[in-house]
């Protein structure tokens, strides 16, 4: 099985994967923000300002141009929270085979890559250049404070993320800004300090993969060189980390069920458990089959009960956060059978708990497990996303050690894992026309 092949230099980690199996190549930047060492939305700011194109950036229009007329496709920005880390991506990729010069147009477009993130006026300096960007910048900044107050975290339209995110953010984990994130971000800006921040996010973690018919040593040195100036080398100062807010001893409570009203026609609910499983530990293939078992594929049990035997609910799914320890079920009903819905979610899950699993079921959880994952081997996106979360867990876990693993599984450890699970919280958007309670 085909592997990436891994250089670090600093901050700065190159991974490639040399192949002919994709008829593309692929050039992936990932930046990293551990633990806050950069306030959240001021770090979320700063990536947008370099990498999202902007009705006032004409210079970041023009590079975004540049890199589209050598051949690059689908420019695509990203900003995602992975447990206490964010990460910031820019992913493209070009025809492998169709233009001249392939390997020359790749290293072009890497050197605008780092020209979006290293041409920023916000590195400061006394070039003409850099002093006609400033109005620009300003301009946009002014736009991203709007993002931030109004389109910061997850979408407000989509009703499955708002459930969950409700949930995450009562237990405690980063969603919407807060009030005080914002004043925060105010103050960064009145005060001059985005500069200072910016410095710091040059010295942040850097993975960039590079995916195609490639020569691993030449395009690891080319990375390097390109995303490695001699600036960011010489200075080794950095700021000081910032303290992330901890749990409060109201959000630690287990079990508690919350309801929201909200301007809706279904209810949406999530149930949030904590999981007590790290990801690559011993016991983590057994928690994906459960997650298989339990709500995430169409044969699931969920799926089978409430969408398909009782019709309570269109749909029906459970997600798996490695990064948090959390596994949320989500889904949407009538209010007439939100309790149902619920007791019948705590059923599936309590004969999981006894081991209540025929041979026929694992054997089908087992195959779904090993189709998901050679999908995801067609999917160079995906393979990205494998290698990074690796890589961010610090796990050595290969594909093949993960569906070994997950091979030898038995009903009793998937049961001894669903056993030591947690219902931590349960959180209801209910039609504020339907409802009659009392305050």
């Amino acid at each position: 099985m085909e592997s990436f092949v891994t250089e670090q230099r600093n901050h700065v980690s190159v991974h490639v994967l040399p192949t002919r199996r994709y008829i593309n190549r692929y050039i992936h930047l990932s930046i990293v923000n551990v633990q806050g060492r950069i306030p959240p939305m001021v770090f979320a700011v700063i990536m947008r300002m370099l990498f999202k194109v902007s009705s006032v950036a004409a210079g970041k229009r023009e590079l975004h141009h540049q890199l589209w007329s050598i051949g690059v496709n689908e420019i695509k920005f990203d900003l995602e929270h992975k447990g206490d880390m964010q990460v910031a991506s820019i992913r493209m990729h070009m025809p492998a085979d169709v233009l001249p010069r392939t390997q020359e147009r790749m290293q072009m477009a890497m050197n605008l890559l780092a020209e979006l993130l290293y041409g920023s006026s916000l590195a400061g300096g006394s070039n003409s250049k850099l002093h006609r960007k400033v109005g620009a910048e300003e301009a946009q900044i002014q736009e991203e404070l709007i993002w931030a107050e109004h389109y910061a975290g997850y979408n407000s339209s989509a009703w499955d993320e708002v459930v969950r995110g409700r949930c995450m953010e009562s237990l405690g984990y980063i969603g919407r800004p807060t009030a005080q994130d914002l004043k925060q971000l105010r103050t960064c800006v009145q005060e001059g300090e985005l500069k200072k921040w910016y410095s710091e996010v040059l010295r942040s973690p850097f993975h960039v993969h590079i995916i195609g018919d490639v020569q691993p040593d030449t395009m690891i040195r080319q990375v390097l060189d390109i995303f490695m100036p001699a600036f960011i080398m010489a200075d080794n100062e950095h700021s000081s980390p910032v303290i992330l807010n901890s749990r409060s001893a109201e959000q630690q409570k287990l079990g508690e069920m919350m309801l929201e009203l909200a301007d809706i026609q279904q209810c949406k609910l999530n149930v949030a458990f904590t999981t007590g499983v790290t990801y690559g530990s011993s016991d983590y293939a057994a928690l994906f089959l459960f997650h298989s078992l339990f709500g995430a594929s169409p044969a699931s049990r969920l799926n089978l009960e409430l969408r398909e035997r009782k019709q309570w609910v269109y749909q029906i799914y459970s997600t798996l956060d490695d990064y948090r320890g959390t596994l949320h079920v989500t889904t949407g009903t009538s209010s007439s059978y939100v309790t149902d819905v619920l007791e019948a979610i705590d059923a599936q899950w309590m004969r999981l708990c006894g081991g209540d699993i025929n041979e026929a079921e694992m054997n089908r959880a087992v195959q779904n497990m090993m189709h998901y994952v050679q999908v995801g081997l067609d999917l160079p996106e995906q393979m990205v996303k494998l290698h990074l979360d690796r890589l961010l867990h610090q796990v050595e876990m290969t594909t093949q050690q993960f569906l070994e693993a997950v091979s030898c599984v038995t009903s009793e450890e998937i049961a001894v894992v669903a056993s030591r699970m947690n219902k931590a919280l349960t959180w209801i958007l209910y039609p504020e026309s339907e409802y009659t309670g009392t305050a």
